[in-house]
């Protein structure tokens, strides 16, 4: 079975494709708008600042009736004074780059543009990034105009003649303009755009995140979906797995029986079957392969279906033959410990091997209170590690009323939090409490001690239980 069509395989690389080619584009456009803000935002609210310094200082002049540039030293001063926070200097020149007033401390000569007026009148941004000691400084350029009375004179200060007003036509008034130069912090001027550079960092950290998102999904995706397919195919395997446990509604007449499985993962390496072999005799099995998982349950599996294709009769020679299959087959390090039974009605014989399983309790319908169970023990090593093993069969004569015990070794070592094991004894106490009871009633019984004795969560082991109740048998079987 595939896991992805061919169709959703390319919908799932054209997904991810779009997502990362999408963060990649956010991404540089977080970064190219961040560089932006810093080369062209940042500088033209400098130049805005220095415009609003020049237009103040307009207005200052006329308030105090200074029509002369060279008298304004003491308004560049209070203007630095009071905005030095943000106003490195300010100098007031002419045309020709001459000197007539400053305020600060400049850095460098001045040095006014031949082509000034032509830049000004084309509105053409004459600042420049000046670095002085300790911080970068947004310097420009900006035309500045005396206050004037109508009707005045030309002022002393313009009588001079200049190279500026020589190239200029006559009657040109702009040629009288003058050169502002105001220097601003742009380490003042950045806090306007602080929440907007914030913004842009976190887009950009966004858009590294859902480029890395996209990378992790089109990496992780396949074994995400594969996972998913395997748990599917193992709750498929829990399900047939639980199909396969025996009904106790038609096995046989001559006993009634109860089981209860809980597998350490989804699926089990415990087994337990019940069913009729040849001449009406019933065969009780149930197994422990070791481990859990997937692997267990395919070998239980395995071990199962040979127990199902095995006579009934001479069974310890069976599992002779199981063995060296699983010696043969199997790594050393797994192994089988079985208890197969087989139940003869006519004569209420009990046949069993048990290969190193723990050994189920007999309890007898008639014997003494008080009165210790039969533990059926007799038949071999597991199996699948001594391919030469051999295995006796024992025997029982059983009586009307008598039950069967059968449990692995997720009930009786199951620890608690002391690590103190469940133990056989209180396995027998719980069945002797119950032993009147159905084996529905003495199953439940057991499994619920079982899970309340154990550490919360997940079993450490699988826990199979199986309780068998011998019927009144046929005229044969005496009681």
């Amino acid at each position: 079975m595939k896991i992805l069509t061919k169709h959703s395989q390319v919908g799932l690389v054209l997904s991810v494709t779009a997502g990362a080619a999408l963060a990649v584009l956010l991404f540089a456009q977080s970064v190219r708008t961040y560089l932006y803000v810093g080369r062209v935002l940042v500088p033209q609210e400098a130049e805005r600042m220095a415009e609003r310094q020049g237009g103040a200082l307009v207005s200052a002049a006329r308030a105090a009736g200074v029509l002369d540039p060279r008298e304004l030293g003491p308004l560049l001063e209070r203007a630095v004074t009071e905005d030095s926070d943000r106003v490195c200097w300010i100098r007031l020149l002419n045309q020709d780059s001459a000197v007539l007033a400053q305020a600060g401390t400049p850095e460098g000569p001045a040095n006014v543009p031949r082509r000034w007026r032509e830049l000004v009148e084309k509105h053409d941004t004459l600042g420049r990034l000046v670095a002085t000691p300790g911080r970068k400084t947004w310097v420009t350029m900006l035309a500045f105009r005396m206050p004037r009375l109508q009707g005045a004179e030309r002022p002393a200060w313009q009588s001079a003649p200049a190279a500026s007003a020589e190239r200029a036509s006559p009657g040109d008034r702009r040629a009288a303009a003058l050169v502002l130069e105001v220097a601003i912090r742009l380490d003042a001027v950045s806090g306007v755009f602080s929440e907007l550079r914030q913004n842009l960092v976190l887009g950009a950290i966004a858009s590294l995140a859902l480029l890395a998102a996209m990378v992790l999904i089109g990496v992780r995706t396949p074994r995400y979906l594969r996972g998913k397919y395997l748990e599917k195919e193992l709750d498929l395997a829990r399900r047939v797995q639980s199909a396969l446990l025996p009904k106790a509604v038609s096995v046989s007449p001559h006993l009634e029986f109860a089981s209860a499985a809980v597998a350490a993962d989804q699926v089990g390496g415990d087994f337990l079957d019940i069913f009729e072999v040849d001449k009406g005799r019933l065969s009780l099995v149930l197994g422990d392969v070791s481990g859990k998982g997937m692997s267990s349950a395919l070998l239980a599996s395995v071990v199962q279906g040979a127990i199902r294709s095995s006579a009934g009769s001479q069974h310890e020679t069976s599992c002779e033959r199981i063995n060296r299959m699983l010696c043969e087959k199997t790594a050393s390090e797994r192994f089988v410990t079985l208890f197969w039974a087989v139940f003869d009605p006519p004569t209420a014989t009990l046949r069993y091997v048990n290969a190193g399983h723990a050994a189920p309790l007999l309890l007898r319908a008639n014997s003494a209170p008080g009165s210790a169970p039969e533990r059926l023990d007799e038949g071999g090593p597991v199996l699948g590690v001594l391919p030469n093993a051999q295995y006796q069969c024992g025997r029982r004569q059983i009586a009307a009323g008598d039950t069967l015990i059968v449990y692995s070794d997720g009930i009786n070592e199951t620890e608690d939090q002391k690590e103190e094991p469940f133990g056989d004894d209180r396995v027998l106490a719980i069945a002797s409490e119950s032993s009147a009871c159905a084996p529905e009633r003495i199953c439940e019984q057991i499994m619920s001690r079982v899970a309340g004795f154990s550490v919360p969560g997940s079993p450490q082991d699988d826990r199979t239980l199986m309780v068998v109740r011998f019927l009144q048998p046929q005229p044969a079987m005496t009681t």
